[in-house]
């Protein structure tokens, strides 16, 4: 019987996406979302009856295809999980088509930048929020929204947040394993770490350094699915209209917002930008400056007397060129 098991198309299938994801996780990837996207493909195989030890192009292409109403980064995503494991099969014996990444489309969206008037009545909202038996809100959020607004948090690393990365004395927070497993301090300011310290005073009154920073009452952790829920609501009680999947606001807009906002402040400063963008890139955790560069179109849309500086910096750069008249 267990033979049988053992050399069962989709069993073998399955232990070589365990090992798979062995190797990468040994490597010092998460691949946490990767795991999820390739048991769906495996089903997706066994669903089909597969009885070979191979997959083929029209099985996997039929996986890879765009679904209704799914994004283009998506099935970008999804195409991508499948053909770094189809390769993977391929190097330990078990033939898999490799499938091409689907052409890459330009995105349409363009983040939302809240105005300084609109993050105000945000707080205002969050400050004002009833209490909740399992949830907290009344105590957690006008932090929560304060640290991803005055940080530049991403919602995950912000909810990941421990009580022992939370360093009250020099306001400094430790982002553990953040976007591609990188790690970083992130100072803050004094108003954010009074604000953090209200909030181990409310609820982590001799608590224990590993208990989740903003958890739910119960000491679980809180889940970002509730809090896009809740952001929903408080554009709603804050006068913000939702423009609908797609336009926005979306609760990683206000990462967007921060990025602007500091390049603004720092431009007021006067800050050169191409200084600035170093610094703001390995504040918010980005992988290369290039991610960080788009903040500077956004910051000109809203702001031109920054694309004003930015052109006094550049003549200082590159040197004039002057025409001679020929004789």
């Amino acid at each position: 019987m267990s033979r049988k098991k053992d050399i069962c198309p989709v069993g073998v299938l399955k232990s070589l996406m365990v090992s798979f994801l062995t190797q990468k996780r040994a490597l010092g990837y998460k691949y946490i979302e990767m795991e999820k996207s390739l048991n769906r493909f495996v089903r997706h195989v066994a669903s089909r009856g597969l009885e070979t030890h191979s997959l083929s192009q029209e099985l996997v292409v039929a996986y890879c295809n765009r679904h209704a109403g799914e994004t283009p980064k998506s099935q970008a995503n999804r195409c991508s999980d499948v053909r770094q494991f189809a390769m993977f099969l391929n190097a330990n014996g078990f033939e898999a088509f490799v499938p091409n990444m689907p052409t890459k489309t330009k995105s349409e969206f363009t983040p939302y930048i809240f105005t300084h008037i609109e993050i105000a009545k945000i707080f205002h909202t969050v400050d004002t929020i009833k209490s909740h038996t399992r949830y907290n809100c009344a105590e957690v959020y006008p932090v929560l929204f304060r640290v991803l607004y005055g940080c530049g948090l991403r919602i995950s690393e912000a909810l990941n947040l421990r009580v022992c990365d939370v360093d009250l004395s020099n306001g400094i927070l430790t982002i553990r394993g953040g976007k591609n497993n990188k790690s970083r301090l992130v100072a803050t300011s004094e108003s954010i770490s009074d604000a953090c310290g209200w909030l181990m005073q409310k609820i982590h009154f001799g608590a224990n350094g590993d208990d989740y920073f903003f958890k739910n009452r119960d000491g679980t952790k809180r889940s970002s699915e509730t809090v896009y829920k809740r952001f929903r609501e408080i554009l709603w009680a804050s006068g913000i209209p939702y423009r609908g999947k797609g336009f926005g606001p979306r609760l990683h807009d206000v990462r967007h917002c921060f990025c602007c906002h500091a390049l603004k402040q720092m431009s007021n400063a006067g800050i050169d930008m191409y200084c600035a963008l170093p610094v703001l890139s390995a504040y918010v955790g980005h992988s290369t400056i290039t991610s960080t560069e788009r903040y500077l179109r956004l910051t000109e849309e809203f702001y031109p007397d920054v694309s004003e500086k930015m052109r006094v910096a550049a003549l200082q750069v590159y040197p004039e060129v002057y025409m001679v008249e020929a004789d």
